[in-house]
Formats: structure tokens, sequence, C-alpha cells
């Protein structure tokens, strides 16, 4: 089973950001309950402390988890560690823009804590990849940002590398393309962040 985790505000339409599955389940983080339901979208479960909802009479029919909103852990974060309980496969959808950037790099960080975690929006995809071979099959721009220090060979790119040692706060390897349909990121050591993104 795949679980979808919903967060932020979310304005667009679904097929431009996921294909849902029917056995996908599906959290609702706060203010993306009404998004969800103003798209006809199943909801599993919906975490929160709902005080910005607009359909908030509507939590009576769902399964929901209410956090105080005096925590030490954003609502993202509890509905992320939610998921992991469900299973080892879990998208975040937004979470990504939005006015408080500093609820994004606290998603981003959520990487370092559950490395299979991907997340989403209508224009970009952030993961993680580690050491070994990665097959890029992205029509977009390509970025690679070190997680931890790296040495990274790069096939089938615009701008490829040898060997390159990519330390933290490395920009070099920003906006990249592929030359054909297919690509491949060789990490000979530690493990970076992958950032795909639509032209």
């Amino acid at each position: 089973m795949r679980v979808v985790v919903f967060a932020g505000t979310i304005t667009a339409k679904l097929n431009k950001i996921i294909t849902l599955k029917d056995s996908d389940y599906v959290i609702a983080v706060d203010l993306a309950f009404d998004y969800l339901l103003d798209n006809n979208i199943k909801v599993d479960l919906v975490v929160g402390d709902f005080d910005s909802l607009i359909n908030k009479e509507l939590l009576k029919d769902f399964k929901t988890l209410k956090l105080d909103p005096i925590k030490d852990e954003t609502d993202t974060y509890i509905a992320i560690k939610e998921a992991f309980k469900i299973s080892d496969e879990v998208i975040l959808i937004g979470g990504i823009k939005g006015p408080r950037i500093e609820h994004f790099i606290a998603n981003l960080y959520l990487l370092d804590k559950y490395p299979s975690l991907v997340i989403i929006d209508e224009d970009s995809k952030i993961s993680l990849i580690d050491k070994g071979e990665n097959i890029i099959t992205s029509k977009g721009y390509i970025s690679l940002f070190a997680h931890s220090n790296s040495r990274i060979t790069l096939k089938g790119f615009k701008y490829p590398l040898d060997k390159y040692n990519l330390s933290k706060y490395d920009p070099l390897c920003i906006s990249n393309e592929l030359t054909g349909s297919v690509g491949l990121i060789e990490i000979d050591k530690g493990s970076c962040f992958l950032i795909e993104t639509k032209k």
C-alpha cells in the first residue's frame, strides 16, 4: 500500500501532480482537507489542529488525529510519522511552495529521517538518492545538492561529470538536463538531494 500525504495550501489540479490509486491511503494535513473535499478525493485520515479549516463541521465523518496547537513538531511531520507506520512508500504532496518557507525547509529535513520519502508538487519532485547507480528519465531540469559530501558521476547529461566531489552548499549541479531519454547518476560515496523540475 502507498500512503499519500497532502499538506499545506494546494492550488493545482490533482492530475497535474499525481495519479491516485484506489489502494492509496490518503492523509490530509489541516488545510489540505478542504482541497481534498473540493476535488472529491477520498480521505482516510485527517491530521492537524483544525483551527483554520473551512469544512471543520465535516470532520465528524472522518478519522482524525487532532493535535494540540502548542507542540514541538509540525503537523506535517506528525502526519509523515503516521504514514510510515502504515507503509514504507510515502509521498508528500505540497509543502514546497507557500508563504512559510521555514515549513518547506522542515519538510526537506524529513528526508533525513525518512530517506524513502518523496515530496512532489505540480512543478517539482524531491527525493534522496544514495550510493550506487541511479537511472534518471526526467524531461525537465535535474538538480543535485549534497546531502552529505558526495562523489558523483553524471552520464547522459548536458553537463557530464566524472567522479566530482560535491560538497554541501556547492551549487554546481543545478539545472542540468539529459541529452537523451535516459541518464545515469553514479554516487561513489555520500548521498544527494535530487530535484526534478518541469520546464
